[in-house]
């Protein structure tokens, strides 16, 4: 049996303490690294940041220093500001000879990105003999994984949507302001950041979604939209009736020979609540996937702390921890021995197994 995985984390917030708390519980991975982008946490014990015991591993931002520690991946959780302000980071990690495992979109970003940039990275792969992956909970896991592998069922297909509810009540009053929660509808929409973040994300979607269903969209039309809650809500913060209490990001794929209504659809619901749930989804539907075809079907998945008790959350050291960033670390975690026997270059994500696909011949024709 090979030796753990070393493994160092770059960004150590709330998905980088999650990844250091997995190397801490798993006898398989070694953290051997951090590196910080606050000055309040250089210095600090990794255990300690995570209010545990001492694990031995220092928080640094030396990166130079960092780089000379040898390692299997980087676990790469910065702050994802919505703007790929983190592409020549990644690009310097790789051609340093780092392998690089991220949750931030980048999944399957040659489908989506800028031919100069996917360039730029086959580049510092073979310059670093590395490999690139982008994985998590959404994209990923429930929208490749998942959805794509429920098609598999299906002779025809006129609609796929997806539909991911977070209710943020455990979130921070400051973090909920910032991205339109308690303002009016009209002045939460002129908050572009929020839907550029949103937008990065379902881009790997839907255009993953053509390519593993082998559709051609005649075009991709996003949209956001910022409902009021029609009572007051008094938790985590005041919400009066009126404001914003539900916020929707969505992309939508149109095939005109298909039909008129979107192709794929994913939609974020980010809510207060469950009385700001949609119409026709029950309290604990983390995840509606709805496909209209030959047969149609109706999946709900719920995420929670445990099946046998009303928890919602997880509490790990000194973090209240939601199910869905487990879920969300999770896979770039199981990643890693992939990544590590891969060649170097991008390493696509790995999809279901099999899908529906508009014509069947080009389900092999790349063999």
């Amino acid at each position: 049996m090979r030796e753990p995985y070393r493994i160092a984390v770059w960004g150590p917030g709330r998905l980088g303490k999650l990844c250091i708390w997995q190397a801490i519980e798993r006898v398989e991975l070694e953290l051997v690294a951090v590196r910080a982008y606050s000055e309040s946490k250089v210095g600090l014990d990794a255990g300690e940041l995570l209010g545990l015991a001492p694990i031995g591993v220092t928080i640094g931002n030396d990166v130079d220093a960092l780089l000379k520690i040898e390692c299997d991946a980087v676990i790469y959780t910065a702050h994802d500001q919505g703007t790929y302000h983190t592409d020549d980071e990644i690009l310097h990690l790789l051609a340093s000879g780092k392998n690089v495992i991220t949750p931030l979109p980048y999944q399957n970003a040659h489908l989506f990105r800028e031919q100069e940039f996917i360039d730029k990275i086959k580049a510092a792969c073979n310059e670093g003999k590395s490999v690139f992956h982008a994985s998590g909970i959404d994209p990923d896991w429930m929208s490749d994984r998942i959805l794509l592998g429920l098609t598999g069922a299906c002779s025809d297909i006129e609609a796929v949507k997806l539909q991911e509810h977070w209710d943020c009540s455990h979130a921070e009053e400051g973090p909920l302001r910032y991205v339109g929660f308690g303002m009016a509808p009209d002045e939460a929409k002129k908050i572009t950041v929020t839907q550029a973040i949103a937008a990065n994300f379902t881009k790997a979607i839907v255009y993953t979604a053509e390519k593993s269903m082998k559709v051609k969209y005649d075009r991709v039309e996003e949209s956001h939209d910022y409902i009021p809650t029609p009572v007051d809500i008094h938790e985590p913060f005041f919400i009066a009736a009126g404001s914003v209490g539900r916020i929707v990001h969505r992309m939508e794929g149109f095939v005109d020979d298909i039909g008129l209504e979107a192709f794929f659809t994913i939609e974020y619901h980010w809510l207060i609540g469950d009385g700001m749930l949609p119409e026709g989804v029950s309290p604990g539907q983390y995840y509606v996937a709805t496909i209209e075809g030959c047969p149609s079907m109706r999946v709900s998945l719920d995420l929670r702390a445990s099946n046998k008790s009303s928890e919602r959350a997880y509490s790990i050291g000194n973090m209240i921890v939601e199910p869905s960033y487990v879920a969300t670390i999770i896979p770039c975690l199981q990643a890693l021995p992939f990544v590590c026997e891969a060649n170097p270059g991008i390493l696509p994500s790995f999809g279901p197994s099999l899908n529906w696909v508009k014509d069947l011949r080009d389900s092999v024709a790349s063999t």
